[in-house]
């Protein structure tokens, strides 16, 4: 599946970062700016994702809709033409000339939360766009809607004992599939017609069967079971994601590649002058293997020879210099993240 890529202005980085994890938390494969690696031609590499994004979330807020949000208003223009925009608010602003007629998710009042209804709309709104499908009609206004009334005298009264008794209706077909007798299967069929809440046999087994605290398996399951009985609960915990080292260390072998020079003191054989450039090629090679960080140690090297250069001593004997390749055993702990 293609990605989700975010446009936005730098000043608003902070706010976006929390609406990427938020996005990242619902299965969402999400691309920014603050991914590019260093060195490279950042133009380019925000020109390819732009080119490769399956949708587009532009951030309209005082930044980009400014004068110095020129580059938004590109990015939001190419992604239009393609019919892959999703636009959403952060500020109390209006839209740019030419994007009106799109109507943004308001996220003026949301808060991180990623069960939040507008940020629920955002994320169906992604899928749809990822699927070649046209954005479902928004249910989060339906619901602040409601939420207002409830706060009224007659109006929350009256929704009130709706919601009451919808709630009610949903608590006993939950009863019913979750009785004690001829368990799972019955949980199994409410779930196959879609009753309790509870989830089918496939995804029931798939979710007993993931590897505890595997934050990839969540991602996997929420792509398996886009509408599963488990998919918000697997989106709640990965946006609780840990990442921190692990406490045991790993092999991670890499190559490498030197060449030393022919020794100063020539020896009386070329076996002899050969095995003083393998020794000094061992040294060689551990100082190119050496640790690049704290979480990094050093095993040991293997050495290859490629090619030995030998030729006469300057004061007799033989001299040899030797090009090689070499394993570096280096081990490392690396990051671990874990999802409740």
């Amino acid at each position: 599946m293609a990605h989700v890529m975010v446009s936005y202005k730098r000043e608003d980085e902070p706010r976006v970062a929390v609406l990427v994890r938020a996005l990242r938390a619902n299965g969402l494969e999400v691309w920014w700016d603050q991914a590019l690696p260093g060195g490279e031609s950042w133009r380019e590499q925000i020109q390819s994702a732009l080119d490769t994004a399956g949708c587009v979330v532009v951030v309209w807020s005082l930044g980009s809709t400014g004068p110095d949000g020129g580059f938004v208003r590109d990015e939001a223009g190419h992604a239009k033409g393609r019919n892959i925009l999703v636009p959403v608010r952060l500020d109390n602003v209006s839209p740019p000339l030419g994007f009106g007629e799109l109507q943004a998710i308001d996220l003026r009042s949301w808060k991180g939360n990623p069960k939040d209804p507008f940020l629920r709309d955002l994320v169906d709104a992604c899928r749809a766009k990822l699927e070649g499908k046209p954005a479902p009609p928004a249910k989060a206004p339906s619901v602040r809607l409601y939420r207002r009334l409830r706060t009224g005298a007659v109006g929350a009264l009256a929704t009130g004992c709706l919601w009451a008794l919808a709630t009610n209706l949903g608590g006993v077909q939950n009863r019913l599939c979750t009785i004690p007798v001829g368990q799972p299967t019955l949980s199994d069929v409410c779930g196959g017609i879609g009753l309790g809440g509870r989830p089918d046999r496939a995804e029931r087994l798939a979710w007993e069967s993931r590897p505890a605290g595997s934050c990839a398996a969540l991602r996997s399951h929420i792509t398996q079971f886009p509408n599963g009985a488990y998919r918000r609960l697997a989106a709640d915990l990965l946006a609780a994601e840990t990442v921190q080292r692990s406490v045991t260390w790993s092999p991670a072998p890499r190559p490498a590649r030197g060449y030393v020079r022919q020794g100063l003191q020539g020896l009386g054989t070329a076996a002899a002058a050969q095995a003083d450039a393998l020794k000094r090629a061992k040294d060689d090679a551990a100082t190119l293997c050496a640790p690049l960080n704290a979480f990094e140690r050093l095993d040991g090297v293997d050495v290859a020879p490629i090619a030995y250069d030998c030729r006469p001593g300057f004061s007799g004997g033989q001299v040899c210099g030797l090009d090689y390749n070499a394993t570096c055993r280096i081990e490392t702990r690396p990051l671990v993240e874990r999802c409740g």
